[in-house]
Order: C-alpha cells, then structure tokens, then sequence
C-alpha cells in the first residue's frame, strides 16, 4: 500500500486497514455510549461516527506505523482528538499539545477519568520548543500544519522531527490542492517536497509524493472548494 499520497477512497478498501478500522469503530462507540467527547476539526462535540476523510487520516496513521504499548507519543494540535484517545486507551504514553484551552483541559479530564498515560498541554511548540532530551517514538500531527503560516508549518516540522528517537516515525496530514480553502495550505508537489526537506527525514516506503488528481468537497463550511488531504509517512535514521 503506498503511503505518501493524497486521498482515494479505495485506500480505505485496503485489506490492512480492516482490524484498525474496527477497533476504531468500537472505540468510537464506546465514547458515545460513555458521553465521552472528542473533537474533529477543534468541535467537540458526542460522536457515533466519523466522517470518510477523517477515517482515512486515522486509519492509514494507526494502520502503517508499527506502534506498540510503551512507545512515547507526540502530538501535535490535535489536542482531545480519536487517535490521541485511542492511542492513550491502548497504554501509550502520549503528550499533546494544542493551544486550545478547552481541548486540552477536556483531555486532561478523560485522561485523569480513565487513568491514561496522557499529557495534554497549551504550549505552543512554535514558540517554546520541547527540550533536546525530551524523545518520542512517534511524531504526528493530523491537518493542523495548513493553518500556520507556510514558513512556521517548515520549522514546526523540524521541530517535531528533532524530538523523535532514532529510527523514530512521524506521521503528518495536510490540505492539498489549488482550492483548499486554508491560506497557506499545501497547494503543490514542490510545496510537500520542501515539507519533507524540511524535516530532515525520509519516506517510510521509500516512495515520492503521489497526487492522485482526485479532488473533494472536504469542508462543509467551502462548498465551492474541491480539494484533497495528503498524508507523509516518515522515518528518521
């Protein structure tokens, strides 16, 4: 299955996906039957579902990294979201971090509730970096770098990528294509390649950026905008 890559709906078909895609389902079920929030796009909000783009994003990240209970979790502005829960529901140690009071805050309830190894906090890793000596095993940030400005999107990758071990993953998601509606979205190949090189890192199934052209209305808020996600899946050496 190749990796990175802008959105298709058959990736969703893909036979490895279909444990995780359960799991997840289960796990979402479960916070609703609980009236247990999480956010999508900074709402939160009680859930029963998860709508396919979204899947797409989650599925692919908990599918394609081979992240195992004990390694350390860094996430970036997805603070209250599914796969910071999820991973926390599955005894990872994970530390979020999004400037959104009430994300964070909501986090750090359900984390204290279900006795999760979770830390969520306000700080801005753009302004205040973590320490040197502060390492995870997984890096990742789901549609967050498209709503900073483009040269603050390429420092904050490096920064996520300095925190991570050797041989440690970073997972990223983006906005993509012309149209997408965010200022300072991703709009081109040569914009994901300068992301990419910016990390330092390199793609985990040692494969280019593919666009596969396909083009969506993703955000209910820009009906006239088609446009895409695109998904970097990467590895440091």
């Amino acid at each position: 299955m190749r990796l990175n890559k802008t959105i298709s709906r058959a990736d969703l078909a893909a036979p490895a996906l279909r444990p995780v895609a359960a799991r997840l389902r289960a796990f979402v079920w479960q916070l609703f039957l609980r009236a247990e929030p999480f956010a999508v796009n900074g709402v939160l909000r009680r859930r029963w579902r998860v709508r396919w783009h979204k899947r797409w994003e989650y599925e692919r990240a908990l599918a394609c990294v081979p992240w195992q209970p004990g390694w350390r979790v860094l996430d970036f502005g997805g603070g209250a979201t599914l796969p910071v829960f999820y991973l926390a529901n599955c005894g990872l140690e994970v530390a979020s971090y999004d400037i959104a009071p009430e994300l964070t805050g909501w986090a750090k309830t359900l984390a204290q509730k279900r006795h999760w190894r979770l830390a969520a906090s306000t700080r801005d890793l753009t302004v205040e970096p973590l320490a040197a000596d502060d390492t995870f095993d997984w890096a990742m940030s789901f549609c967050v770098l498209e709503h900073l400005p483009r040269e603050t999107q390429r420092r904050a990758a490096r920064l996520l990528a300095d925190c991570l071990k050797p041989g440690g993953h970073m997972t990223l998601t983006f906005d993509f294509g012309p149209e997408a509606p965010a200022p300072d979205a991703l709009r081109n190949l040569d914009d994901v390649a300068e992301l990419i090189q910016a990390t330092g890192l390199e793609p985990l199934d040692g494969q280019a950026f593919e666009d596969t052209g396909e083009r969506f209305v993703l955000d209910k808020r820009h009906p006239a905008a088609r446009f895409t996600f695109g998904a970097l899946f990467l590895r440091k050496s």
